[in-house]
């Protein structure tokens, strides 16, 4: 998956911060319909147990950051 360099690094340089996990959909195809996922690559961030980020289709580390650390640093959704 074309994510999976981007995401790799930002879960080596976040280690302490964050957990990154992937899902594959084609085996757990209710994640997908739970969280209304119509597109993949689909990226959540959740923070105390809510979605609090979302970035759809194919983007690159510097773009997920820019979305990620806004919320990580506690500010508000949309900041």
């Amino acid at each position: 998956m074309m994510l999976d360099g981007a995401l790799d690094e930002i879960a080596a340089e976040f280690v302490d911060d964050l957990k990154v996990a992937t899902v594959k959909l084609d085996r757990n195809p209710n994640l997908g319909l739970w969280y209304g996922i119509r597109c993949v690559p689909t990226i959540l961030y959740f923070s105390d147990v809510e979605v609090r980020v979302g970035i759809f289709g194919t983007t690159n580390k510097e773009a997920i950051l820019s979305h990620v650390r806004p919320v990580m640093n506690g500010g508000a959704i949309g900041q």
